[in-house]
């Protein structure tokens, strides 16, 4: 039976110092599904990865793996992730064997047990052929291939990954979503990253979609275009974000500040007089700096100098 509250983020909110990255964040993630988590860059897509293998502590609330608090029992659940990283987690000098061969000893594998691994999941993603190749020497595709086997050396019952698609021309990217497809269909519940809709229409089971530190929106695919009368993921974001856009005008013109009277020269606050007085040459005087940017003044400077300075 299919477990709908699998993995589950509650009240999640993370801080990093005095900046506010997730929002109450509350998220199931289902048992052997592919669960597709969308925004826009920047949104926290991959701090919400990160809270989930527990590399990361929330500000409150909690992740839950079967009922189970990552955090306070890591040692015993940590096993259960593979993480695929967007930039890769394999070494460049090392092969396509020995990459995976020390995954496994990270995890304490038996060296027969990661063999037999190798033998499995080498296949799986198609790299039988290139064992002795130096990772440097792959393609990007192969590339995004291994750090996939890589992640899935030690058998997890979850995959985790972060853009795995990025940077794909559409025939790599159609590769890595039916690798995807196949490493779902032996089980395996999987949670990735995605700026492409279309991905997710294709192979997703569930979306939540992040926007300005909060899910706005989860459900299947079909679902959340239904709710918008959608015909495309794409639609579906371009009538959230109008609105957003529309609301955002509405706020701004409410609270636009009155235009203030410039001051009387007379006026002016004695710091600023202070100030004419004792900066450099170089970017009081008018004729020099009109039309200039402050890049162009600096600039300018140090060629100054660099001129004062030749032999």
């Amino acid at each position: 039976m299919v477990d709908t509250e699998y993995i589950q983020l509650k009240g999640v909110t993370k801080r990093f110092h005095k900046n506010l990255v997730l929002d109450s964040i509350n998220l199931d993630i289902p048992e052997k599904k592919i669960t597709g988590i969308i925004g826009a860059s920047g949104e926290g897509k991959s701090t919400i990865l990160k809270l989930i293998i527990g590399f990361y502590k929330p500000t409150s609330g909690q992740v839950l793996y079967l009922r189970r608090n990552v955090l306070r029992d890591w040692k015993n659940i940590k096993k259960i992730f593979g993480f695929a990283t967007e930039e890769g987690s394999f070494y460049e000098h090392l092969t396509v064997k020995e990459n995976f061969f020390h995954f496994g000893y990270l995890y304490r594998m038996r060296h027969e047990d990661i063999k037999n691994r190798a033998d499995e999941i080498l296949g799986l993603v198609g790299l039988q052929d290139a064992l002795h190749t130096r990772a440097k020497n792959l393609s990007i595709g192969m590339k995004k291939r291994l750090d996939v086997a890589c992640s899935l050396v030690h058998n997890p019952d979850v995959l985790i990954m972060d853009e795995p698609t990025a940077d794909l021309d559409p025939l790599l990217r159609a590769q890595i979503l039916a690798l995807i497809e196949k490493i779902n269909e032996q089980g395996t519940t999987i949670i990735m990253t995605t700026q492409i809709l279309e991905e997710m229409e294709e192979i997703g089971d569930k979306i939540a979609i992040l926007s300005d530190k909060k899910i706005i929106e989860e459900g299947s695919p079909f679902a959340v275009k239904g709710r918008y009368r959608a015909s495309s993921l794409n639609e579906v974001f371009r009538k959230i974000f109008s609105k957003q856009k529309k609301h955002f005008h509405e706020i701004f013109r409410t609270h636009r500040a009155k235009p203030q009277p410039r001051p009387q020269e007379k006026e002016k606050p004695q710091a600023v007089e202070q100030f004419k007085e004792n900066v450099s040459p170089e970017i009081k005087g008018p004729t020099e700096t009109q039309g200039k940017t402050m890049e162009d003044v600096i600039d300018g400077k140090a060629n100054n100098e660099n001129k004062n300075n030749l032999p």
